[in-house]
């Protein structure tokens, strides 16, 4: 899922226009172009699609829609997806031709599902040479990806002991001491490997091994 903010200037004789109807294509197309240009040098989109906007409902989503990039029958149309995707946060697109008018589209933070905050624990593995390198770290990359793994399949088996694995394997400093406890947290606290992989889990449940700047991690969600 995918969120953007919409502002449609229309034309005459688009399918269901709106209030700009009595513009022609072209006069609609300039006017897309210098409110995309707004955007870009500082204008807020969302006081643009306010102000300008000639969407129905526009007040009352303030022009924001969410869009599933797997979904064929995207009310806005493929162009308008695929053009979302191509933006990063924050971005602010060209013009886009759709059948109600041309549309200039911000990529707004992806919308988030499932819970805010959860606990969980994980096993540091580390390797010199990495990006946040821990002191001391000797293995290679390759050497601390298969060591990993193993410790993936020691902490999947039945009954095993999860402060037993991370006193003897994490290399977190003080994580051996918490047994790799790092209690609740919650969505940008993280880096977004390890975010990302944490609130997918289900509770219980042990990751495949992560990989972020600081090394390898093996993650238990447990709340």
């Amino acid at each position: 899922m995918i969120a953007v903010r919409v502002l449609l200037v229309s034309y005459q004789g688009v399918a269901g226009p709106g209030t700009g109807a009595d513009r022609t294509k072209a006069e609609a197309r300039e006017r897309a172009q210098m409110l995309a240009n707004m955007a870009r040098q500082g204008d807020k989109l969302s006081e643009l699609v306010h102000s300008y906007s000639d969407r129905a409902g526009t007040n009352e989503d303030q022009g924001v829609v969410r869009l599933r990039p797997t979904d064929p029958a995207s009310p806005l149309g493929s162009a308008v997806v695929h053009a979302a995707l191509a933006l990063s946060q924050g971005g602010i697109s060209a013009p886009i031709e759709t059948p109600e008018g041309y549309v200039v589209l911000e990529r707004l933070r992806d919308p988030q599902t499932g819970p805010e905050r959860i606990a969980a624990r994980h096993i540091l593995i580390t390797y010199a040479g990495s990006p946040k390198p821990v002191p001391g770290a000797t293995r290679t990359e390759a050497e601390a990806r298969a060591l990993a793994e193993q410790v993936v399949q020691e902490a999947r088996q039945e009954g095993a002991d999860w402060s037993a694995l991370a006193t003897k394997y994490t290399e977190e400093p003080g994580g051996k001491e918490r047994g790799g406890d790092l209690g609740k947290f919650g969505r940008g606290q993280m880096v977004p490997a390890f975010e990302k992989a944490a609130f997918a889990l289900p509770v219980g449940q042990v990751s495949d091994v992560v990989q972020s700047p600081f090394g390898f991690h093996v993650i238990q969600r447990y709340e």
